[in-house]
């Protein structure tokens, strides 16, 4: 009978992070910090010191991943909207109803998670610099025309469905608007969170359920 060795144990540690791990990490963490500070002070208050202090890194470390303050503040306009929108695409992933994508999004834009107080007050920052800064107001016109077209898809879908005639496109943007309003109430109100997001949510739905009774 031959002696049979010993299995070698295999390790349940994590694989060490390359280089290229560690620098997508220190972006987002850069990201993160640059968020928080845009929603405390603003655009013209932010600089590149406030959001290393805020990284607690140095300024050399944000300057040599984003080489500029434009740099960082609109990547970090873009890092909002791509987790909204990979939040959004993780609830609609086996969807096909444009009711439920629709009431998807009503829902990840008064969600905590996607839609929480730091990302709406980047988003409202944007906004009230874009009147006077150009290559804000394109930045922040080419997302609104990109959500604006998917409601308005999403609505005519559903408009066929129900065998109705609406203005697709109005409506689209009628309830986008009536989220952007909704999200500077609950910011300028003397309500919580979760009582604004609430109140928000259920406003959007009604406004839907006006148009589309059988579905919302």
């Amino acid at each position: 009978m031959t002696e049979q060795k010993p299995k070698a144990k295999r390790s349940s540690a994590a694989p060490a992070k390359t280089r290229d791990d560690q620098v997508v990490d220190r972006r987002r963490s850069l990201l993160k910090a640059a968020v928080k500070v845009i929603s405390k002070r603003g655009l013209t208050g932010v600089t590149i010191n406030s959001i290393a202090a805020e990284a607690e890194c140095s300024y050399g470390v944000v300057a040599f991943h984003f080489q500029s303050k434009e740099g960082i503040i609109f990547a970090a306009l873009d890092h909002t909207a791509a987790e909204y929108e990979a939040f959004l695409a993780r609830l609609n992933a086996s969807v096909r109803s444009p009711a439920e994508r629709i009431r998807h999004m009503i829902d990840t834009d008064f969600s905590r998670k996607a839609a929480g107080q730091d990302s709406i007050a980047l988003w409202l920052a944007f906004w009230a610099e874009a009147a006077r800064v150009p290559s804000f107001r394109k930045r922040c016109a080419a997302l609104r025309v990109q959500y604006n077209e998917a409601v308005t898809a999403d609505v005519s879908e559903l408009a066929a469905l129900r065998g109705l005639t609406v203005q697709a496109e109005q409506i689209a943007v009628t309830l986008n608007a009536m989220i952007s309003g909704l999200w500077i109430e609950n910011l300028l109100l003397p309500v919580t969170i979760a009582e604004g997001q609430k109140r928000g949510h259920d406003a959007s739905l009604a406004y839907m359920r006006l148009i589309f009774p059988e579905d919302f």
